[in-house]
């Protein structure tokens, strides 16, 4: 069994929007995503290639695309970015038959490694739907600190909701993987 990171391309992209627009609502409300929020692919696809385009420093979101043995399973992306110091980063397995077997957590643990490299950050923050106990779990195997509960909105296609507001600094994160990188 092989486990990669890549940086995603624009057919991975494409994947992403497959993912969210192709969920059923109850899949969609269980991660904290209000399925009446989702922007058309047309217009979602043509922002994410505009951001695509731009270098590191000034982009909005950056994704990465986990492979099991060459075959793209789910991604990792982070927004919110200050090069140099902290983003926010979120984590998505595309097929629930693959969820709760360990692999989420060593896809992440390589997205953690790859992001802080890439963008050089002192920090990651990540504030998944307190209700959502698979993020949740691999949060904390991954190193992240609980810091707090608390009720928000937490992006545009979010309704509001409780979320767990975990971090991980740069000088605590061990990365432990063995396997391939990017």
């Amino acid at each position: 069994m092989s486990l990669a990171v890549r940086p995603s391309s624009t057919a991975d992209l494409e994947h992403v929007l497959d993912y969210f627009l192709g969920a059923s609502p109850e899949a969609l409300r269980a991660m904290g995503v209000d399925p009446a929020k989702l922007p058309a692919r047309a217009e979602w696809s043509a922002l994410l290639r505009a951001d695509e385009a731009r270098p590191d420093e000034a982009r909005e979101r950056i994704f990465v695309t986990w492979y099991l043995d060459q075959v793209a399973i789910g991604h990792s992306s982070v927004n919110k970015i200050i090069f140099g110091k902290e983003a926010f980063i979120h984590l998505h397995m595309w097929s629930p038959e693959l969820r709760k077997g360990g692999l989420g957590a060593e896809l992440f643990r390589l997205s953690v490694a790859h992001f802080f490299e890439r963008l050089r950050l002192e920090r990651l923050w990540c504030e998944p739907y307190a209700e959502n106990p698979g993020p949740n779990r691999v949060l904390i195997r991954t190193g992240f600190e609980l810091i707090k509960r608390y009720r928000t909105t937490p992006g545009a296609i979010n309704f509001e909701q409780d979320v767990n507001q975990y971090k991980l600094e740069r000088d605590r994160f061990i990365d432990t993987s063995a396997r391939d990188r990017y």
